[in-house]
């Protein structure tokens, strides 16, 4: 390839195609305006892929305890590890510190590829605050809590060296700060708080996904804020479009048809749920927990027909054992 590509944004997608495109020799530039990669998340994955540059595990995770309104509802462990909880920071930032970030945009490329994530908020985003703490205990399970008054959920997850990794996000509630450090004192009692940061996540569709990719493009399933995956997915196919020259947003729309489609699913389910009023929410909620199926198919992105599918097979197989609570 003989064209300059201009990359804009150097989170998961930016920086992962950027690392892609410079191994093959192309001529590549990544802009950013911060130096260092620090937005939180709960810095979670399923265990399903693998990047071409590998991610540090910190933790697997087998075990989930889902509550409804404060109570233990549902139990779940895994034979394998179903999740793993990973140093994103350590492995964006190790892809970032090849070049050397450039923060004003020049304009002078024969292709710019946007990755700046949910900026500048062209979609709706549910607003995200995320702490690390240290407590006296070790975390053994990720845990979350959903509150059927609210659209979204507190989660508890095992996090590096000791440490847990606990947030909360809410549609109806934009400050997500009070509302976990509420939480964090009602559930955590004593706790060292190591970080406190938040972040907007892509909840609604993009409108323009004109040579997008990552979060830029929408692609965040929007029931769980898991975006890693398909930002890194989205990566490996924007770099096999622009090396084979493609037609850039076709060759993404056909390639990554099954991701748009999960995360469309995704969408309709949350505008139904949150739509609905607190007692039927609820029930649609214990409906969720109370599936091996579904809870299977929620922790891995996958609420759609093949993915469910997949789910029924790994039940039959006996790889989880679920115990309901209530």
């Amino acid at each position: 390839m003989s064209v300059k590509i201009g990359i804009l944004g150097g989170g998961v997608a930016g920086s992962l195609l950027y690392m892609l495109l410079r191994g093959v020799g192309q001529q590549v530039d990544l802009y950013d305006l911060k130096d260092k990669y620090f937005k939180p998340c709960g810095d979670i994955v399923p265990n399903v892929y693998t990047p071409p540059f590998p991610w540090k595990v910190d933790v697997e995770v087998k075990n989930f305890a889902f509550y409804l309104d404060g109570e233990l509802m549902y139990d779940v462990d895994y034979r394998y590890p179903k999740w793993l909880v990973i140093d994103k920071w350590g492995w964006i930032n190790s892809m970032r510190s090849i070049t050397k970030l450039s923060r004003t945009y020049d304009g002078n490329y024969d292709v710019t590829i946007d990755a700046r994530g949910p900026y500048p908020m062209d979609r709706e985003v549910v607003y995200t605050t995320r702490a690390i703490v240290k407590t006296g205990s070790q975390l053994d399970r990720a845990i979350f809590e959903f509150d059927s008054k609210l659209t979204g959920f507190y989660w508890v997850f095992p996090a590096a060296e000791g440490t847990i990794n606990v947030g909360a996000g809410f549609l109806e509630e934009r400050n997500s700060r009070r509302a976990l450090l509420d939480y964090m004192k009602t559930k955590l009692g004593e706790y060292e708080l190591k970080d406190l940061r938040g972040a907007p996540i892509s909840v609604g569709e993009v409108g323009n996904r004109k040579l997008k990719v990552g979060e830029a493009r929408g692609l965040v399933f929007p029931m769980s804020g898991e975006g890693i995956r398909p930002s890194a997915i989205s990566a490996e196919v924007a770099f096999e479009a622009l090396t084979k020259e493609k037609e850039f947003d076709q060759f993404l729309e056909e390639r990554l048809g099954w991701l748009d489609n999960r995360i469309r699913i995704q969408r309709i389910l949350l505008s139904i749920y949150r739509g609905s009023p607190p007692h039927l929410r609820r029930t649609m909620l214990r409906a969720l927990i109370k599936s091996d199926v579904l809870i299977d198919a929620y922790l891995d992105d996958k609420l759609d027909l093949n993915g469910i599918l997949d789910a029924v097979r790994l039940t039959r197989s006996g790889a989880f054992t679920g115990k309901l609570k209530k």
